[in-house]
C-alpha cells in the first residue's frame, strides 16, 4: 500500500464544491451540460487536502460526461450531514454501472465493460485513486447505480475539529 501525503487543512466544503462547479470540464461545457449545486450541509468545515479532494470531485464529474450517452450530460452535487459527518452526492444521467460492477469499479486497473464502447480513454486508475484520497481523508465512498439511468456516488468526510 502506497501511503499518501496529504497536506491537511480546514476546507469549507461549500466554497470549495462552488468553485469545482464554476470551473467544471470543457468536455461538459462542449456538450452544454451543467451542475446543479443543493448545498444542505448545515456544518460544511472538513479537514482536507485541496487539492487531492478537488481531483476526487472532478474524477466523478469527468468520469460522468464520459459515460454518458446523453447529449446533455446532467450532474447534481449535493450535501448534507449524516453522523456527525459532512457527505456528498454526484449524481448524473449517464450509463450507470451494473450491479456486479459495483464492488469492482474501485479496483485498480478495472474498467467496466462497456461492449463496443471502446472511445473512452483512460487507465482505469480513476475510481481507485478516489476511493484512495477519501479513504486517507478517514472517510469512506460507494456507489447507488440502475444501468441506462445513471450513478450517485456518495462520499462521507470526517467534520473538522477545531
Amino acid at each position: 500500500e502506497k501511503k499518501i501525503d496529504l497536506s491537511l487543512g480546514p476546507i469549507d466544503g461549500h466554497e470549495w464544491l462552488k468553485g469545482i462547479a464554476q470551473n467544471c470540464p470543457l468536455a461538459m461545457k462542449v456538450r452544454e451540460g451543467g451542475i446543479g449545486l443543493q448545498l444542505n450541509a448545515v456544518q460544511c468545515r472538513i479537514k482536507g487536502d485541496k487539492l487531492h479532494l478537488t481531483n476526487v470531485v472532478n474524477n466523478l464529474i469527468d468520469n460522468a460526461v464520459k459515460y454518458n450517452n446523453d447529449p446533455v450530460p446532467r450532474i447534481h452535487i449535493r450535501t448534507y450531514n449524516k453522523k456527525g459527518r459532512f457527505c456528498l452526492e454526484v449524481e448524473d444521467n449517464g450509463i450507470g454501472i451494473a450491479p456486479e460492477n459495483h464492488d469492482r469499479v474501485f479496483e485498480r486497473f478495472y474498467r467496466v465493460p462497456t461492449g463496443n464502447v471502446h472511445n473512452v480513454k483512460g487507465f482505469g486508475l480513476g475510481l481507485n485513486y478516489v476511493k484512495l484520497i477519501v479513504e486517507a481523508h478517514k472517510g469512506s465512498i460507494s456507489l447507488d447505480s440502475t444501468p441506462g439511468k445513471g450513478t450517485t456516488f456518495k462520499i462521507s468526510l470526517p467534520l473538522y475539529e477545531r
